[in-house]
């Protein structure tokens, strides 16, 4: 007799967590996805991938900035400002590429460099709305 009001109970007890699972438990969970809880609302929608416009020329500003300032390059560089490329990554992350002319032993030779960087702040023309988080400068290779 107690057996079978065991497994009576087990049985009621699954049925339970089979109704509590599909009327209480899933429901909410779907009304908290759909909601806009865990949604990261990006203001700019920006188009990712090779890109160039108001925003990147003043990126490439800062970057040379950086890097005149950092001294990863000696003051009297030059800058191949029409040659830069710029990528953006989304999240207002950035790509530049381009090259600069640096005296060296053999005259004045070209280096590519790579810089990094995000916009933190709101005005894009404020060096101090932007964080460059790397440079990186590379001799041009003489095959190109």
């Amino acid at each position: 007799m107690r057996r079978n009001i065991s497994l009576l109970l087990l049985v009621l007890f699954i049925v339970g967590l089979y109704v509590l699972q599909n009327k209480g438990v899933t429901p909410f969970v779907m009304k908290v996805l759909e909601s806009d809880l865990f949604d990261i609302k990006d203001e700019e929608e920006e188009q990712l991938g090779k890109i160039k416009n108001a925003r990147t020329d003043f990126a490439y500003l800062h970057c040379k900035a950086a890097m005149l300032e950092d001294h990863v390059v000696p003051e009297n560089s030059e800058f191949l400002d029409d040659k830069y490329e710029a990528w953006a990554l989304g999240g207002r992350n950035y790509i530049l590429r381009s090259e600069v002319l640096v005296d060296s032993e053999q005259g004045r030779t070209a280096q590519k460099f790579v810089c990094k960087l995000r916009m933190t702040g709101e005005d894009q023309a404020n060096p101090d709305d932007w964080s460059i988080l790397g440079t990186e400068l590379n001799p041009v290779d003489g095959g190109e």
